[in-house]
């Protein structure tokens, strides 16, 4: 059926990128840390926007999250949700609409090229924050989202989104370069938080602790992951901050491997340096773990 040309401009003009009126304050609501963190990067100090993260700091990854009363408030009185997308969300969609149909929605992981899941949350695996290189993407995602609800403010996102990726490529280049040099390759993860990190660089997850976050391995699957970290000669096993280690040290000492700790930015510190201050961080236990040439 065609639109006619009068219901078709109308259409236009109440799409979602067009609602906030010039001069308005613009309220954006960032689903957990990572993306807080991005978020704040590109508005910088631009006038009447503020950005509010849902989640708390600690609580990290959303996985199977349920929206509380508090949450649907935040929601309601906000014009923006700045989410990861690919299924970290499970929230997306029906609840939050039902708190405000006019928020805009958008998934920033929808920009980067996809890998496939194994062992949770669908087909797709949502970690895609945890590579430089995928962040520049996701901060593009939300500068071109802000840019489009905020017109007047469109400058200074570009301002500042252009800093903060040129930031995010020189460490995507450190990890490049250190890469490089690393004499062993292997690594057994938590669970699959840094795949897209291991395509970046190279580096091959031979196994995870927990298939599914929070749900223990039993124990042939500990047999297993075992014997499989001493046939491929692993390096190191990782543990994360957001789970408890036993479960990494445990594998480690009977696979006769050292343990350390992998932070994938999903809690911690709000400040706009955070992201680029943990994967140093990172980097560097990567570095000292598997060795340089």
């Amino acid at each position: 059926m065609k639109i006619p040309a009068a219901l078709l401009a109308t259409v236009l003009v109440l799409s979602p990128f067009s609602r906030v009126a010039q001069g308005a304050d613009l309220r954006v609501l960032a689903s957990f840390l990572p993306m807080a963190l991005f978020a704040q990067n590109v508005v910088g100090d631009a006038p009447g926007v503020t950005v509010e993260t849902m989640l708390p700091a600690s609580l990290g990854c959303p996985h199977d999250y349920s929206l509380s009363p508090g949450d649907m408030r935040k929601i309601a009185e906000s014009d923006v949700l700045i989410a990861n997308g690919f299924g970290m969300e499970a929230f997306l969609g029906a609840p939050v609409r039902r708190a405000n149909p006019k928020i805009v929605i958008v998934e920033t992981a929808s920009s980067v090229a996809p890998l496939r899941a194994e062992g949770h949350h669908g087909d797709v695996n949502p970690h895609t924050w945890v590579s430089p290189r995928n962040a520049i993407l996701q901060v593009r995602a939300i500068e071109k989202a802000l840019s489009d609800l905020s017109p007047e403010n469109a400058p200074a996102f570009r301002r500042n989104a252009d800093a903060y990726a040129g930031r995010l490529e020189t460490l995507a280049r450190e990890f490049d370069e250190t890469a490089s040099r690393f004499r062993n390759r292997k690594i057994v993860t938590f669970h699959n938080v840094f795949d897209y990190l291991a395509r970046d660089v190279g580096l091959t997850i031979v196994g995870w602790i927990e298939e599914t976050p929070g749900q223990e391995p039993s124990a042939g699957e500990m047999r297993n992951l075992i014997r499989t970290i001493r046939e491929t000669k692993a390096a190191v096993v990782f543990a994360e901050p957001q789970y408890p280690r036993r479960l990494a040290a445990m594998v480690a000492r009977e696979a006769g491997v050292p343990v350390r700790m992998l932070d994938p930015v999903s809690t911690g510190s709000a400040s706009r340096t955070a992201y680029e201050d943990v994967m140093r961080k990172n980097l560097q236990t990567l570095a000292e773990a598997l060795g340089t040439r």
